[in-house]
């Protein structure tokens, strides 16, 4: 279904998103604050990796 390589930038944006989602709300953040700072990490790290990957090819 997925490539390996489209599974692995998936998964480092999910994990970059959970680790940031957590570190804010260890801060005492409120939740949405803490989801969008969490998400805007996340779909930062998607595109860094996916650029990475294509440079490779």
């Amino acid at each position: 279904m997925f490539s390996e390589r489209a599974l692995l930038a998936l998964l480092c944006a999910a994990m970059v998103t959970a680790v940031m989602t957590g570190l804010r709300l260890a801060d005492h953040a409120s939740w949405p604050q803490a989801l969008g700072i969490g998400l805007g990490a996340g779909g930062a790290t998607l595109l860094g990796v996916i650029s990475l990957l294509n440079r490779g090819k």
